[in-house]
């Protein structure tokens, strides 16, 4: 499912770990700090332009209260429901129904709050003073139905309650003394236009259905009239192109995790997440998958990248799960950080979580299905937590395979397996580490050469590291959080989804030897660990001199805020296509994406479509140099959206768009693809009636007004799809999902997405 990617956990459960990366022999170690105290609280500024707009909107978006002020409660016991979208007002009478309702209280009142964790990812409520320091609260609780009662005396200083776990999207303010009247701060609604136009209606034609979590479209040379799906629990589906029944061509499941365990509710950044078929694949029957496995036991304790070559360079792993010691993130992209684990254990036994495999096989003679006793694993990096995956392979019109890996996951690239870089301001994080880690980066090989001293590939000649100690040999580009989906276009252009982590969503257009900025920026914004709410007026725009000669950090193309006033634009991106076909003319020159979901609890994706310009890197790249984000409308489908869960997008060997949907997280059967047609020949698309909305008693179909933020993950920070979510461990949205801050997933991922996103891979998010 798509990543999600905004979740943290307390900051008491950040402890000091070791992250080491061995490749080629060589085994490096870093150890991190623990975690300074963070302090959530959001600035409201006004700005001049577009682009301070966005930020002033995003970050207004994370805490704004959705429902505006209630009056003063009589009663002193108050009941809210804990849903990663918001928190949902219950009693007394005047907050039902009101999602993260002001609460108005007397000061020296003695109160109750008693709320239940509706969605089953991890939750706190906490109450804050103006400073964002915490006076009161909970413990963090994951279990689906359990409820808490926090009971305290209302004192002046008293100005927000959240959950530490979600704070871009759970969130609302205390009113001490006086009732208040009227809503709050509308006054950027009205400019929603100014960040989203309303781009062409197009058609939805569904072609396949029955799976659980689609996060891939693959299409193999020579085989005109058929395509692949990558179902996110293990299997591979061969679907011919006139339709019928999918055939299995390939299952893992043996293989890899337990898809869904990452949390109580389902969602998971993990499992089957990247396949490519070798150009010459007719002749040679190649093709490459990208999976989660659990934690290799002749891993490293220490993190850590193996090239394959043999399993004697690679230390041992205790091979336990990992706890939730590790920050989530947004996304939906909700993000949990991955695997089992309670609050309040000792951190000194946390360890990580899975181990990402890159590896080749070989399809039968008849080309039916895969021949398991074929497998090469090519390159195994072990990741902290379940989020942040990242997941695209595909071959580049150079012959050469790229390999996105997310950061991580948790949440703000910082805490255990994340290591320490060159920006002090910031704590973290791998993405900008490239001499001791793999992850937060896109790898480009050689599969078709034998490299030095038996490895089953070779670089090409001009990756930036060849002949330099600034990195592993295999980087192309780095500084990424949650990459979730990749594509090249018609003229080479490689066009790379990021999942958030809890304010902004964004599409680079990634060139060899480039850094796109995380954990330093988020978007074309600054973005602080220590504050992910509030991005900081300046931050640098490069590199120092002494790390890699002074690069610049490249800022997107695209880029929107999860929020602006009370419209959720989305929690988790999830990456897509430019358009070169001929079925749906309206979306002719344009790069065609959407958002996992703009809630976690409720399917509900976005489509996109940006006009391409043309492209110059740059850093501090202005509003003006944004490209247009318009929202596409589905013909024939309830408010013209598709209602939907959206991990990912596919284009068949006509140029021909697939959007890949779920209406669920990892269980059931309400995976769809559906092909991209035009305003006339689209399907009647209604919501699917076994969503996860369905369970929760909700009406499908509904606007996107009122629903939370981000995180989704896809928590990723999520549905980051995701972005850029959750579980204890904390993690994105969703994308997102993906991923608290983001989803993710799903896509997050997240986590999102979290998406991300974006839940499953990417939204989770994402």
């Amino acid at each position: 499912m798509k990543p999600n990617d905004n979740e943290r956990t307390p900051d008491n459960e950040q402890a000091p770990d070791t992250a080491r990366t061995t490749l080629e022999g060589t085994t490096l170690e870093e150890t991190s700090q623990e975690k300074t105290s963070q302090q959530t609280e959001t600035r409201r500024r006004t700005w001049p332009s577009r682009r301070t707009f966005l930020r002033a909107t995003a970050t207004a978006g994370a805490v704004a209260s959705l429902s505006g002020l209630t009056v003063a409660q009589e009663e002193t016991t108050i009941e809210l429901g804990g849903v990663t979208s918001g928190w949902e007002g219950r009693s007394p009478s005047d907050i039902e129904g009101e999602t993260n309702p002001t609460l108005t209280l007397e000061a020296g009142q003695t109160y109750s709050i008693t709320w239940e964790n509706v969605d089953g990812l991890p939750h706190d409520i906490i109450i804050l003073d103006a400073d964002g320091n915490d006076i009161v609260g909970t413990e963090i609780m994951s279990g689906q139905g359990e409820t808490q009662t926090l009971e305290f005396e209302a004192t002046e200083e008293m100005a927000e309650y959240y959950c530490s776990v979600h704070p871009g999207t759970m969130r609302g303010d205390i009113q001490i003394g006086e009732s208040a009247d009227g809503a709050d701060g509308d006054e950027t609604e009205e400019d929603v236009a100014d960040v989203i136009g309303e781009g062409p209606t197009i058609g939805l034609e569904r072609v396949a259905g029955g799976f659980v979590s689609p996060i891939g479209f693959e299409t193999a040379p020579g085989q005109q009239n058929c395509y692949y799906v990558l179902d996110q629990p293990g299997q591979v589906y061969h679907v011919a192109a006139d339709g019928g029944e999918p055939t299995e061509f390939l299952d893992l499941t043996d293989r890899m995790v337990d898809v869904g365990a990452a949390t109580d509710a389902g969602f998971d950044e993990r499992g089957l997440l990247g396949l490519a078929f070798h150009p010459e694949y007719q002749e040679n029957r190649r093709l490459f998958v990208y999976y989660s496995a659990p934690l290799r036991e002749d891993s490293s304790d220490e993190n850590g990248t193996d090239d394959g070559a043999d399993d004697d360079g690679n230390e041992t792993d205790d091979g336990n799960e990992t706890d939730d010691g590790n920050e989530t993130d947004d996304n939906n992209e909700t993000d949990d950080n991955g695997s089992e684990g309670s609050n309040g254990e000792d951190e000194a036994e946390e360890s990580y979580d899975h181990t990402a495999v890159l590896a080749e096989f070989q399809a039968t003679e008849d080309f039916a299905s895969v021949d398991l006793e074929t497998e090469q694993i090519l390159i195994e990096v072990d990741q902290p937590q379940f989020n942040h995956n990242g997941g695209p392979v595909v071959f580049g019109p150079d012959g050469y395979l790229y390999w996105a890996l997310g950061d991580g996951g948790g949440a703000d690239d910082v805490g255990f397996g994340h290591l320490e870089d060159w920006y002090d301001e910031n704590e973290g994080g791998n993405a900008q580490n490239t001499t001791e880690t793999l992850l937060g980066g896109i790898h480009r090989i050689d599969v078709d050469n034998e490299g030095e001293d038996g490895k089953p590939y070779a670089i090409p000649g001009d990756n930036p590291f060849v002949d330099s100690d600034d990195g592993f040999d295999e980087y192309f580009a780095w500084g990424l959080r949650n990459p979730w989906r990749v594509s090249f276009d018609g003229e080479g252009r490689l066009f790379v989804a990021d999942v958030g982590q809890n304010l902004y969503e964004e599409v680079n257009i990634v060139e060899n030897g480039g850094n796109y900025g995380w954990n330093v920026k988020e978007g074309i914004e600054c973005f602080s660990t220590a504050d992910p709410n509030a991005p900081p007026s300046e931050c640098p725009s490069q590199t120092p001199d002494d790390v890699r000669g002074g690069e610049p950090l490249l800022d997107p193309v695209i880029h929107y805020p999860h929020q602006v006033g009370e419209e959720t634009i989305g929690i988790s991106i999830t990456g897509g296509y430019v358009y070169e076909g001929e079925g749906a003319p309206a979306l002719e020159g344009h790069y065609v994406f959407g958002d996992w979901s703009n809630a976690f609890e409720r399917p509900s994706g976005t489509l996109f479509a940006s006009p391409l310009e043309e492209y110059e890197p740059m850093a501090d790249r202005s509003e003006e140099d944004l490209w247009d984000i318009n929202r596409l409308s589905v013909a024939n489908a309830p408010e013209n959206a598709i209602n939907r869960f959206i991990l990912s997008f596919g284009r068949d060997h006509d140029g021909e768009l697939y959007v890949l949907t779920t209406a669920r997280y990892t269980d059931g059967e309400t995976g769809e693809v559906f092909r991209i047609v035009s305003e006339e020949d689209g399907e009647e698309i209604e919501p699917h009636e076994d969503s996860v909305a369905q369970e929760a008693g909700e009406e499908e179909g509904e606007g996107e007004d009122g629903e939370g933020e981000d995180e989704s993950e896809t928590n990723d920070d999520e549905s980051d799809e995701g972005d850029d979510t959750e579980q204890d461990d904390g993690a994105d949205d969703g994308n997102e999902t993906g991923d608290g801050n983001e989803t993710d997933d799903g896509n997050e991922t997240d986590d999102a997405n979290e998406t991300e996103s974006n839940g499953g891979s990417g939204n989770e998010t994402a």
